[in-house]
């Protein structure tokens, strides 16, 4: 079949890149309709008169996301699992949320909820906990020059109050990444730079404060969140998840509601929601006149397959609020992240994020837009891609080595996945309790900031995350665990406590 793309050779999108998105386009606009074929990657480049191998990339990630399907010698076609009623999305535009009428006064909110642990206080000596950058990956070199030149600059603005929504240099850049990455098209009026995700959740519901009594949430969830929501006195209704992410043909039909979900990494179970559940939620969103929210917290960080377009960026901002941070990639302490809000709702964030600061730290925001449009960011990403890989790999290997049953879920993405015991293994918060006499901090689904809003949940999953661990820890750590589980599982109590420093001196005897 004849297949026409308008490629830019001069453009600043790599070629290979434009042969995805234009393609994608037009599965999603109808235009290539399922089980369609497709020219050849050879065919392809001679009508284009570009390389093969920038066809073959194109295609390679449009067959990961799951846009098109291989056939073997029958050729390449467009994926037979998108019906045709879920591939247009109608052009009604998102509710907004509904004026306070004057005089009125809005209800007073108390916080009814609990706090939710951080697991930072009292850590043990070889810790995996969830989401945690590798301090030593910081790039302090260039961070350190970017700094020294921003003080050093006759325009610097430290004694003055910034932009609430966050520097637009910054905002714009951000955008430009998110471009790049993750197939946003959007602005810099649609960003609002704030502390991180819990920072953005709390400028979403004072933005639609009022507009909706209900929110869903995936079963398990984030923590944080969940607990934020009944805090603030919604209702949370969970809807389980399963291998392909959020069970989306459970949602009910609720009008005027908002629905929570990690759909590239679901935390914490660490699967992918399926292309097909990604345009059904934005139908389902669109036919109930809701909104979504989408916590893309770790997506900087897919080592099997190229990175997958966002939930946001099928929606051409109209009804996702995306949240993102910089926590996982460059570290928690730096305390910057962003929100991008549908376009409707562009205006009146302006207003809402100045009446809870007045913005985030002006130098930090001037450093981290000059990393970002210097290319620093995406060399750093590369870097520590690397080393997050070479953890993750040595963590399944020493697993599956020392624990031949093992079952293991959400390793394709993101800084941790989960370990389901086998049957015969005593209770996960059991385990955790005793693992950390010995000096490793290892956490079941509830403790590892996660939370399962369902009555007797199982307790057989271990939540892992291996970024900030080294391989020799990690070693270590499965080998003492091995032997841990062992005698739990005889009755007997471990005879290896102590430091690791002691540990190490023992290490022939754990083998």
């Amino acid at each position: 079949m004849e297949l026409t793309l308008a490629l830019d050779v001069n453009g600043h999108e790599p070629l290979h890149a434009q042969v995805f998105e234009q393609v994608r386009k037009l599965i999603l606009n109808g235009r290539l309709r399922p089980s369609q074929p497709l020219p050849s990657s050879r065919q392809l480049a001679g009508r284009l008169c570009i390389s093969r191998n920038t066809v073959l990339l194109g295609y390679e990630r449009l067959t990961a996301e799951g846009y098109i399907e291989s056939r073997g010698t029958a050729g390449t076609f467009v994926s037979s699992s998108l019906p045709d009623d879920l591939l247009r999305v109608s052009g009604s535009r998102p509710r907004s949320p509904q004026p306070t009428e004057e005089g009125q006064s809005e209800p007073v909110l108390c916080f009814a909820g609990s706090p939710g642990g951080t697991g930072s206080s009292g850590r043990p000596d070889i810790d995996f906990w969830v989401g945690r950058s590798a301090a030593e990956s910081f790039p302090v070199r260039t961070w350190r020059k970017l700094l020294a030149q921003t003080l050093s600059s006759p325009d610097i603005q430290i004694a003055d109050y910034s932009d609430p929504v966050g520097l637009v240099d910054l905002r714009q850049a951000i955008a430009d990444h998110l471009s790049r990455s993750r197939g946003m098209a959007v602005d810099a009026e649609q960003i609002v730079v704030t502390s991180g995700s819990q920072d953005g959740l709390n400028l979403i519901h004072r933005l639609l404060q009022g507009s909706y009594s209900t929110i869903f949430v995936e079963n398990p969830c984030y923590q944080g969140a969940a607990l934020l929501f009944q805090s603030l006195g919604v209702k949370v209704v969970p809807i389980p998840v399963d291998a392909f992410g959020l069970k989306v043909d459970e949602l009910p039909r609720t009008k005027s509601s908002l629905v929570f979900v990690t759909p590239s990494h679901q935390f914490p179970t660490g699967v992918t929601l399926a292309l097909e559940r990604r345009i059904q939620l934005l139908k389902w969103a669109e036919e109930t006149d809701s909104l979504i929210i989408e916590d893309d917290y770790d997506s900087d960080f897919r080592y099997d397959g190229p990175p997958l377009t966002a939930l946001a960026g099928l929606d051409n901002s109209r009804r996702v609020f995306y949240l993102g941070t910089f926590s996982k990639s460059l570290g928690a302490g730096l305390r910057l992240g962003y929100t991008v809000v549908p376009n409707t709702f562009s205006k009146s964030t302006r207003q809402t994020k100045a009446f809870m600061n007045n913005g985030q730290p002006w130098l930090e925001q001037v450093v981290l837009m000059e990393f970002l449009r210097s290319g620093a960011f995406d060399r750093h990403l590369r870097r520590v891609r690397k080393i997050y890989k070479e953890r993750r790999d040595h963590l399944v290997q020493c697993l599956r080595q020392h624990f031949p049953e093992t079952t293991i879920c959400g390793y394709e993405a993101g800084l941790h996945f989960i370990w389901t015991l086998p049957k015969d293994f005593p209770p996960a918060s059991q385990i955790q309790i005793k693992a950390r006499d010995i000096g490793i901090g290892i956490y079941s689904l509830r403790s590892g900031a996660a939370i399962e809003l369902t009555e007797r949940s199982p307790d057989n999953v271990i939540v892992l995350g291996y970024s900030s661990v080294s391989k020799e820890d990690i070693a270590l750590a499965v080998r003492r665990l091995r032997r841990l589980i062992d005698t739990q599982k005889k009755g007997a109590k471990p005879k290896d406590r102590g430091s690791r420093k002691n540990a190490r001196a023992r290490t022939l005897s754990v083998n």
